[in-house]
């Protein structure tokens, strides 16, 4: 098991912005396998998910089980809708495109809550508070994302840091923006001195600035949050509901938290909704 962070009190006034977001809010229908199933494969939930995203999701060091808050989320609502889980790793990229075609029931791979998602597809109630962030090291100069003009900023393509950059290039600003398919790969670059920094989930940052915080700070915060929801097809609300009564049963009976210390070494980032 790789050595567990912990998260700095700034997610705790995300996690208060959050009650305004409502999730599936449909009728309850049972999950648990029958000649109707809601899922696709009867008595089973797959469940899509990039397993490269630590503290989310990741390989532990044996370089083959999947461990990771929502690794152990997607185990334990199974569970609690007696369920058989079945995880199917994924490449970002693709991943929608993959629940569009049926390949899963759910996504649950720190899917950031945004407008267009909410568009087009079924999006539960928040479960991690959550915001992007931009990470330098120590030494820097750079406050914000404008002074990343001349500079070279990383991150995972196809995710909402990508886009917000690729918005603030698109309106002039003059920047090197590389992107990489694993978000791994972005905090190698800046730790290898080819970047000046990295634009990701503030969860994300906080898993990798953990002991070496010495060495690199977060210099901005976006003001708008973007808490981490599952989601569904969008006429899946039925599925959605039995995962959000299922989400509800984990709070209640303390079971959320425990995952929540395991892989953040607090509970302020799980939402009170």
């Amino acid at each position: 098991m790789k050595k567990l962070r912990r998260f700095g009190t700034g997610l705790v006034a995300i996690a208060l912005m959050m009650a305004s977001l409502s999730g599936c809010g449909s009728e309850k229908s049972s999950a648990k396998g029958s000649g109707d199933s809601l899922t696709i494969e009867d008595g089973k939930l797959m469940v899509g998910l990039e397993i490269g995203y630590p503290p989310m999701e990741y390989f532990d060091e044996d370089g083959a089980t999947a461990v990771g808050f929502d690794v152990e989320l997607a185990k334990a609502l199974s569970e609690e809708m007696g369920l058989e889980v079945e995880l199917v790793d994924t490449a970002w990229d693709g991943i929608f495109a993959g629940l569009d075609a049926d390949k899963y029931d759910v996504v649950i791979s720190t899917v950031s809550f945004t407008e267009d998602r909410d568009a087009n597809y079924t999006l539960s109630k928040p479960y991690v508070a959550n915001a992007p962030v931009l990470v330098v090291p120590q030494d820097s100069d750079i406050a914000s994302i404008e002074d990343l003009a001349g500079k070279t900023v990383a991150v995972q393509m196809e995710t909402t840091a990508d886009y917000i950059i690729q918005d603030y290039v698109a309106d002039g600003l003059a920047t090197d923006l590389r992107q990489y398919e694993k978000v791994i790969n972005a905090f190698d670059e800046l730790k290898a001195g080819r970047a000046d920094a990295v634009c990701t989930d503030s969860v994300v940052a906080a898993y990798y600035l953990g002991d070496e915080a010495s060495n690199y700070k977060t210099v901005w915060q976006s003001s708008e949050a973007e808490p981490i929801v599952m989601c569904l097809k969008k006429d899946n609300t039925a599925l959605c509901a039995e995962l959000e009564k299922a989400l509800d049963a984990l709070k209640e009976s303390g079971k959320l938290d425990e995952i929540a210390l395991k892989y953040f070494g607090t509970t302020d980032v799980i939402p009170s909704n």
